[in-house]
């Protein structure tokens, strides 16, 4: 079955997005700010940060945004494509589109900056840079933007190669500054006359601003300098002012309004704001979230934006520096030099809530929903400084790299490793604290295992009682924690402590996972699948291994060569072989010619009759070089001499011959500051207490030995190496041929080496297990293993292997609720399946590169088969290398499309339940049983609280459990509302001499009397009332109150009236037209 030719979902993108890509921009009032993301722009509102509008009409990624001047409600866009986009940003709408003339085919726009130059349009004209399709060096045009036509400009500026930085002033002084490398143009627009300048010391610049007040123009470099130009018309006028206190590049400027100051960021995650005329007067807004990109001042000089490469919009104070909010959908993690995953820990679920958990900036954690689409926070788990990058060094920072979650704890495993020192590894487990809705550290451990982490996991989501955690270490142990006393003295309470550890023959553990009811633990041991009692982890109960062949690596195959000739084999090759054996022992330990000729005579054979006689030398030397590298008797440096006595040469590839010469040179010239150490820690022995002198003595000692040996080793055996591979400083490597192996330099080898292909790897003899995942409900028996090119189906009642997939699997996700399994491949492509039929529901390739893997639970579950809809019940969510959450779905669908439906009542809204469900209506009720049945017929707000009212099962609910009060208020007010037509009839009734409370009669003091022969009378003129039949006159109701109030003065005493019901009696006499006479 083919399944693209009916696949109908689309990979649609649910998170991510880069709003930092691009500077944003201001509105003329400072209200609202537009940020650029791919083809949409994104207006938030600047008091609040919220989303207020979305302008999506562009066809292809913006490069450039901006207001127009002469009408600041008109937004001016332009595509990578060449074509400028015209909204009112005001009514959101787009009021027209235009596609740049250039006269060039399918340019490609780089930069497009507004003018404050009008010529024949509306709008201002734009500067533009474009690179054309087959490269070459960058062009620039001035375009009119109400046309799209070029405007003919004579002036003599010819751009470089490189993709220009382009700043405009648009106030008095009307000038562009240009920088492309180490070169720095200002051009006046009005005259068109330029100036270049070179940057001090050929740095390459980062970034340029002109002051929007003065004509002063800044600059910054790769090294942290930032130059203030001023009078740059002319080289002999200009003076450049340093303001330098960044280590790193500076990456973004920003002029105040007034010109006054400079903002300036970079590396070091601050903020500093410079004074023009006092350099050395400097404020500073340090600990940003992350590296600064952006900066950007608002025309009143109030607010500051600062964006940083963790995808986030902060909004500062120009006053007193204080960030006021921060617009953040999505976090990124930062770039650095390690060459590490971004996200080690993938992509999580949280069970609590349902949301996503995965790496965000640098130590934290953010948790994101997915329904909601947003961000609800970053958890900080590494309580250390961030370290600021270096330009010639790599910086490493503790690293969250495992995580597991609870219903009421989480687990993180954090990892400092700079490849020098030992590793820092840390295990904290966080418990969810209800008033401050967040998580609490409650235990840390220092060093739990050796290395790093491999693994992480609780034994229940669900479950807190008899919770316990199962972590793996890359020192191949694993622990098992659990829940104690708190040893603290000063705070009694529960921490986490280790229980039990083990480990299995020393072997790499590839993954770990509990059963779903969590009493069995399997652990993947290499190609070994171990089951453990959770309680008690001492030695599995089974071990489980595949058979050769079935786990999609070749085994190993062994030869064994018989001693005695086998039958048919001829005797004189043996001892031929013999001979030859003997003969190259006797060439190592002599310098004999005779023997070399003896040994190219038993190996090449003697010249005889016909073409040996014509053979070439190469010939015999290629013969002698097989025979020699095929003996397993010889070892390389045996038969590296051999090969120099035969006279053999051979060449090597340049990348290889540098790297050798260089190996080679460091460990032939003995290390003076080796001796220089050793002198200067015997020197320091007579420090150390006699008990540890003699030891520190003896391992010295053992030191010296050690380094004399290895000196006086590599003049002899590996210097001699250097004549025969051609590898002292006079050789020349053979431009021609240098990646073909050679025996000779005069002729071409006839030996080809065959390709290796750079990704190949050898056969390994056994299966390393990278997944273990159990089932769940009816399928908790089946275990499946990943291994590198073979998914297994393991049945744990019978222990015997159930299935087995050809799947080289790299991302894989459970779902509990359907047993589903997705699995990402090494090739991209995704397959669906059940492990008791492992037969593929859905498949997809051509996939884009995943960092991890989730299923997320629907609110609303569809009532369907996963047959037919295999995200029926949850949908799968995948983090991409773009760092975008991606989900498969049709045209138009969301997972916030599933929200939950408003509450609706199983009843109308009669007086009966109006009144049952007030705020205050059981004050002014009967007191009276009503049958079971009724309540089941009417119903709680909340289903299945009936033995609570509705409105306290209403107000005690959760707060992260309630939906959306947009969605209840409406129909909760419903209930509490009475209509007019039951208003009337109630008014009816009690001129009948019955007020109706819950469906029931009652007297003037709000008590019932069922055993009164008058209420059964009032129940008789209720349906005759109902009917129209009869009438009651005013004399009859005036006698049936006098005699319910005289039996209520008799059944109660004074001291046991309750006011509230004599109010309440009173009441209902006033509402009746009928005058009484008591």
């Amino acid at each position: 079955m083919n399944f693209d030719d009916e696949d109908r979902l689309e990979l649609q993108f649910l998170a991510g997005g880069n709003i930092v890509e691009h500077a944003p921009v201001f509105s003329p009032d400072g209200r609202f700010i537009f940020v650029r993301c791919l083809t949409k722009v994104q207006v938030y509102a600047t008091s609040t940060g919220e989303l207020t509008r979305v302008l999506d009409d562009a066809t292809a990624p913006l490069i450039s945004l901006e207001l127009d001047l002469n009408q600041p409600e008109l937004l001016l866009g332009c595509t990578s494509t060449g074509e400028l986009v015209r909204w009112n940003w005001r009514a959101g709408v787009v009021k027209k589109t235009v596609s740049l003339n250039l006269g060039v085919v399918e340019p490609t726009v780089l930069t497009c900056n507004l003018l404050n130059l009008y010529k024949g349009g509306d709008t201002a004209c734009a500067f533009v840079t474009i690179k054309r399709k087959g490269g070459g060096q960058v062009n620039w045009f001035v375009v009119n933007t109400s046309t799209g036509e070029k405007i003919d400009i004579t002036c003599g500026l010819q751009l470089k190669l490189r993709t220009p930085i382009v700043d405009v002033g648009k106030g008095q002084f009307k000038y562009i500054i240009l920088s492309q490398g180490m070169y720095i143009y200002f051009v006046n627009y009005v005259t068109w006359k330029f100036v270049r300048f070179k940057s001090a010391n050929q740095h390459l610049i980062t970034c340029v601003r002109m002051s929007p007040s003065e004509m002063v123009a800044a600059t910054a470099d790769c090294e942290g300098q930032i130059f203030v130009w001023r009078n740059f018309e002319r080289r002999e006028t200009m003076t450049n002012t340093l303001f330098h206190w960044h280590h790193t590049e500076v990456t973004s400027l920003a002029f105040s309004p007034s010109g006054v100051s400079i903002y300036s960021g970079g590396h070091e995650c601050v903020l500093v704001k410079w004074s023009l005329a006092m350099p050395q007067n400097r404020k500073y807004l340090p600990r940003m979230a992350s590296i600064i990109r952006h900066i950007v001042v608002s025309n009143d000089n109030e607010n500051v934006l600062v964006c940083t490469e963790d995808n986030a919009i902060q909004l500062v104070s120009g006053s007193n520096s204080v960030i006021k909010s921060t617009v953040q959908h999505f976090t990124y993690e930062t770039q650095d030099k390690t060459g590490r995953k971004k996200f080690p820990i993938g992509l999580c679920l949280n069970p609590r809530t349902n949301t996503l958990v995965l790496n965000g900036r640098s130590g934290h954690l953010q948790f994101y929903s997915a329904y909601t689409k947003s961000l609800l926070y970053n958890l900080r788990v590494v309580d250390t400084n961030v370290l600021s990058q270096e330009t010639d060094h790599i910086i490493y920072n503790t690293r969250i790299t495992r995580a597991a979650f609870n219903i009421n704890w989480m687990a993180t495993g954090e990892v400092y490793n700079d490849l020098e020192n030992f590793a820092e590894v840390r295990l904290k487990f966080w418990q969810f604290n209800e008033k401050l809705q967040s998580y609490i550290l409650n235990t840390d451990i220092d060093l739990p295992h050796e290395h790093g982490f491999k693994s992480i996991t609780f034994s229940n989501q669900f479950q807190v009682d008899n919770l316990c955690c199962v972590t793996a270490g890359e020192d191949n142990v694993i622990k098992v924690w659990g829940i104690t006393d708190s040893e603290n003295i000063y705070k009694r309470g529960s921490m986490w402590s280790c229980l039990a550890q083990t480990s299995y023959r020393n072997l790499p553990i590839g993954s770990l996972c509990f059963s779903q009811d969590g009493s069995l633990l399997a652990v993947g041991y290499g190609n070994i699948l171990a089951l453990y009692d959770a309680k008690n982890p001492r030695l599995p109960l089974q071990t489980l291994s595949c058979p050769p062949g079935l786990d999609g690596v070749i085994s190993k195959a062994q030869l064994r060569l018989a001693k005695t000739p086998l039958n048919g084999a001829r005797k004189e090759l043996v001892q031929q072989r013999q001979q030859l054996w003997a003969v190259l022992k006797s060439i190592l330990n002599s310098n004999d010619e005779k023997l070399v000729e003896q040994a190219k005579d038993l190996i090449v054979g003697p010249a005889i009759k016909g073409k040996l006689l014509d053979q070439p030398e190469n010939a015999s030397k290629e013969s002698v070089f097989k025979c020699i590298m095929k003996m397993p008797e010889l070892g390389l440096h045996q038969k590296l001499q051999l090969l120099r006595r035969f006279g053999i040469e051979c060449s090597i590839p340049t990348a290889h011959r540098n790297r050798l010469i260089q190996h080679l040179q460091q460990r032939s010239v003995i290390p003076r500051a080796t001796k220089m150490r050793l002198r200067q820690l015997d020197a320091r022995l007579h420090r150390l207490h006699s008990r540890h002198r003699f030891k520190a003595k003896q391992r010295l000692d053992h030191l010296s030995k050690r380094t004399q040996n290895f000196e006086a080793l590599v003049p002899q055996d590996v210097m001699s190496l250097f004549s025969f591979l051609k590898l002292d400083e006079s050789s020349k490597p053979n431009q021609k041929d240098s990646k073909k192996p050679k025996l000779d330099n005069s002729a071409k080898a006839k030996l080809k080496a065959k390709a290796i292909p750079a990704t190949s790897a050898p056969l390994q003899g056994l299966a390393q297990i990278s997944h273990v995942q159990f089932g769940a409900g009816d399928q908790a028996h089946l275990v499946a293993v990943c291994t590198e090119s073979r998914v297994l189906i393991w049945n744990l009642l019978t222990l015997r292997l159930q299935a087995g997939l050809r799947l080289s699997v790299r991302e894989l996700a459970f779902d509990p609720l359907t047993n589903l399994m997705a699995v990402i491949t090494k090739n991209d492509e995704l397959h669906v399946f059940q492990p008791n039929v492992p037969l593929p529901l859905y498949q997809r390739s051509n996939l884009p590169k995943t960092h991890g893997l989730a299923w997320l639970p629907r609110r609303q579950p569809k009532q369907s088969s996963i047959n037919v809809d295999w995200q029926a019940q949850s949908m799968l969510l995948m983090l991409t290398h773009s760092q975008e959450i991606a989900y498969l779905a049709p045209p138009g669908q969301s997972p916030s499309d599933d929200a939950p439906a408003p509450i609706s009542f199983a009843q109308p809204a009669t007086t009966d339940l109006q009144l049952r469900h007030a705020t205050f209506g059981l004050h002014v009720t009967k007191q009276q049983q009503v049958p079971a049945e009724s309540l089941e017929r009417s119903g709680p707000l909340i289903i299945g609280r009936g033995a609570l009212s509705a409105v306290n099962a209403f107000v005690n609910l959760s707060a992260h459990t309630m939906p959306s009060m947009s969605l209840v208020c409406g129909e909760f007010v419903k209930s509490l509302l009475t209509p007019a037509d039951s208003t009337s009839t109630h008014s009816s009734k009690a001129e009948g001499g019955s007020g109706l409370t819950n469906g029931g009669s009652i007297n003037g003091n709000g008590l019932s009397h069922t055993d009164s022969d008058a209420d059964e009378e009032e129940i008789v003129d209720d349906e005759e009332l109902e009917e129209g039949e009869v009438r009651i006159s005013s004399d009859v109701v005036r006698k049936i109150l006098v005699e319910q109030n005289e039996k209520l003065e008799e059944a109660l005493p004074a001291s046991d009236v309750d006011q509230q019901a004599l109010d309440n009696r009173l009441k209902n006499i006033a509402a009746l037209s009928t005058k009484l006479k008591l």
